[in-house]
């Protein structure tokens, strides 16, 4: 197996990039990298076009360019997970799409200098196989979300699969574990998603100001007896479909109804398990008072149509195991499909 942490970064300019310069657009790419270190990285012609040379720090950019960016790996490994598969289990496989099971803890395709990513893992393996490792993100899952991840294999499937997320045609549903008991009723979550205005800049939350966000909540299974105070008493087994695509919108609004996501440290409390993280001061005690130590959210199925013969395509990804047992040693079970 090839190390994914010493091959280059393959990197799409986006549109925003059209005729910027190359530091520009790395500094603004990379916000979390110090100027000088991106700076250092191009006067070593570290940043390089896809026939190989290497890109000046005001060579001028176009939406679509692929960039090669010779940079070290920046993945640490998270102790409370599982390191990342070589291989992932592949739901579905042809000519034109790959849909795969993406665990917790990976990100879907490479981002900056993180490198081990589903994305690149299973490019790596339709090389091992022989195949042409071309392939082209089509949406995204949060880090620590597991489940169906969807993959195009050319341009025409990138372009077809992407209209039907646009016009919102694919029927996506997740499966979440939340705190307290959610009442046994179908609920239209209908709630405008906004970044949040407090210290952490990734956390999200509703506000008038915010993006229209609706999220579809069915409530399956109630079991356990742990005290969420105003939430109730023990977890409670939701589907969520998605009806529109914000940033975490399904943990927003489980949040924002008063049942957050077990293991959520963004939206469980004020987000102070992921100050703690982002300190690396994150500890057991800590793992064992949010349940998990991933937010409990399993993308479970996803239905689209075939890029080429226009037929439905049903993906489904196999139970997540951590949350299948955190529910059985509390007297709960895997819900069924």
């Amino acid at each position: 197996m090839s190390d994914l942490s010493d091959s280059p970064v393959t990197h799409r300019v986006r549109a925003s990039g059209e005729g910027v310069p190359l530091l520009q657009y790395l500094q603004g790419f990379l916000p979390g990298v110090p100027d000088a270190e991106i700076k250092e990285a191009v006067a070593q012609g570290r940043f390089r076009s896809n026939d190989g040379a290497a890109l000046a720090a005001d060579a001028l950019l176009t939406t679509g360019q692929v960039l090669l960016a010779d940079v070290p790996g920046r993945s640490p490994e998270d102790p409370f997970l599982p390191p990342p598969p070589e291989r992932l289990h592949e739901l579905f496989r042809d000519q034109h799409l790959v849909a795969v099971c993406k665990p917790a803890g990976l990100l879907c395709h490479p981002m900056g200098v993180h490198k081990v990513a589903a994305l690149a893992i299973m490019a790596r393996t339709l090389r091992e196989d022989g195949e042409s490792d071309e392939l082209r993100p089509l949406h995204r899952l949060d880090r620590e979300t597991s489940g169906v991840l969807l993959m195009a294999r050319d341009l025409h499937s990138d372009v077809h699969i992407k209209k039907q997320f646009v016009e919102r045609s694919i029927a996506k549903s997740y499966l979440a574990l939340v705190r307290g008991h959610l009442a046994q009723d179908e609920v239209l979550v209908d709630a405008p998603i906004a970044a949040d205005d407090g210290p952490i800049r990734v956390r999200m939350r509703v506000h008038s100001s915010g993006k229209t966000a609706q999220t579809l909540l069915r409530p399956i299974a109630h079991f356990g007896n742990d005290d969420f105070g105003q939430a109730g008493r023990g977890y409670t087994w939701v589907r969520a479909s998605p009806r529109t695509g914000r940033t975490h919108q399904v943990r927003v609004h489980l949040a924002h109804i008063g049942h957050p996501l077990v293991g959520d440290k963004l939206y469980c409390g004020n987000g102070e398990a992921f100050l703690k993280k982002w300190h690396g001061t994150l500890g057991q005690d800590d793992i064992d008072e949010l349940g998990l130590p991933r937010h409990a959210l399993h993308a479970e199925a996803m239905t689209l149509e075939h890029p080429r013969s226009g037929e439905p395509l049903r993906l489904r990804a196999p139970r997540a195991e951590d949350m299948a047992e955190f529910a059985h040693l509390r007297g709960g079970a895997w819900p069924a499909p």
